[in-house]
């Protein structure tokens, strides 16, 4: 068993055969300096081995005559850390579809933001106009009235709704199911509010507060309040939203006929003007949710895609390394003669042939120390 030992004086290096030996104590003249060096034997120990099992191999190579053993490095563990498919996945899967999920949904919340924004400002555009045409409804007819009334000076409230082409004046649609009518306001000799033209004859002649009670129940509040301000004084326009006893929202807008006693009543359903932009709102929403299914799909097969790329290129990649790796180790314990398997033309192939070059290397320098012993 040979041992590699230096001189204590010049540190030339010297291979001694322990097993021609006798004893513990071996004592030697160096060449170089002709000190005379005493080395005590060291009990031996186990030769290493080689991952996978092998002994490792002992290659000597001649210093000035004298043989010189080379030990092996021990291989290191192959991986510390993250391997290189681990960081494949996090950067080419995991970052890339959670930036695609943000995306999409930031893309989606913008859609479903911009639809009600449309939906809703378009719903405030036509409520407006909604209203004013029930005023305006309201304006014109009582107009009519006071000129219908000033030619024919005879015509007194309780042949208004008699009177067929007063009626057809004081009466007059409003949106799609929504009238006009003709209300009385309380004086001193008539405490009372009544309705004097109006499209069902029962109510003609009745305290329109009572039946409005009845009929509103805990909503009557809100429509009180309105006539309230159109009665306020000698009268002036009021106008405002009551809850219908179907719980569809109402608009009335209360306009006084000039020099009398009667207010022009114009009410109807705001829904049936927002029903368009309702219809508007419910389509956008219903593309939403289809967009948003769309995008999740194609989100899905994109990283499913890229997943299944990710993982062919990382599996290829990693096993070529790992091929470079077993062939630099067995070059490490002295197999000289390994084949590289590697033959791309990528970094990996560039890899591949300077560990080729470092190998053909390695065997011209062992030679030339072979032919130097010779």
């Amino acid at each position: 068993m040979n041992e590699i030992v230096n001189c204590e004086e010049c540190g030339k290096r010297y291979s001694i055969d322990f097993d021609r030996v006798e004893g513990k104590t071996v004592r030697f003249k160096c060449r170089g300096c002709n000190h005379v060096n005493t080395i005590v034997r060291a009990t031996p120990n186990i030769e290493e081995k080689h991952e996978g099992g092998d002994v490792a191999p002992q290659y000597s190579g001649t210093d000035d005559g004298i043989k010189i053993k080379k030990e092996p490095r021990k291989a290191e563990p192959k991986i510390k850390g993250i391997g290189i498919r681990t960081k494949m996945t996090i950067l080419f899967i995991i970052l890339p579809v959670l930036l695609m999920a943000v995306a999409s949904l930031f893309y989606v919340k913008q859609m479903q933001k911009l639809s009600n924004l449309i939906t809703d400002d378009s719903t405030k555009m036509v409520s407006s106009m909604a209203e004013d045409i029930i005023i305006q409804k309201a304006r014109g007819v009582a107009r009519e009235v006071r000129l219908f009334l000033d030619t024919h000076p005879g015509l007194t409230k309780e042949d208004f709704n008699t009177n067929q082409e007063f009626r057809d004046i004081s009466i007059q649609k409003v949106g799609k199911t929504g009238y006009t009518c003709i209300v009385e306001k309380p004086n001193p000799s008539e405490p009372i509010s009544k309705l004097w033209s109006h499209p069902l004859d029962k109510l003609i002649g009745v305290d329109i507060n009572e039946a409005m009670k009845k009929t509103l129940g805990n909503n009557y509040q809100r429509w009180y309040e309105i006539t309230v301000n159109a009665f306020k004084d000698m009268g002036q326009e009021a106008a405002g939203y009551y809850m219908w006893y179907d719980k569809r929202e109402k608009y009335m807008a209360m306009v006084p006929v000039e020099k009398t006693n009667f207010f022009v009543s114009s009410t109807t359903y705001l829904d049936e003007f927002t029903v368009p932009i309702k219809e508007l709102k419910e389509r956008a929403d219903s593309m939403t949710a289809h967009t948003m299914s769309i995008v999740l799909i194609i989100l899905a097969a994109a990283a499913i895609l890229v997943a299944l790329i990710a993982y062919l290129f990382g599996n290829s990649l990693s096993g070529r390394i790992r091929s470079l790796t077993d062939v630099a180790d067995r070059i490490s314990v002295g197999d000289l003669d390994a084949e590289i398997p590697v033959k791309s033309t990528d970094e990996i192939g560039a890899l591949g042939e300077a560990i080729g070059r470092m190998q053909d290397s390695i065997s011209i320098s062992i030679e030339r120390l072979r032919r130097r012993g010779h």
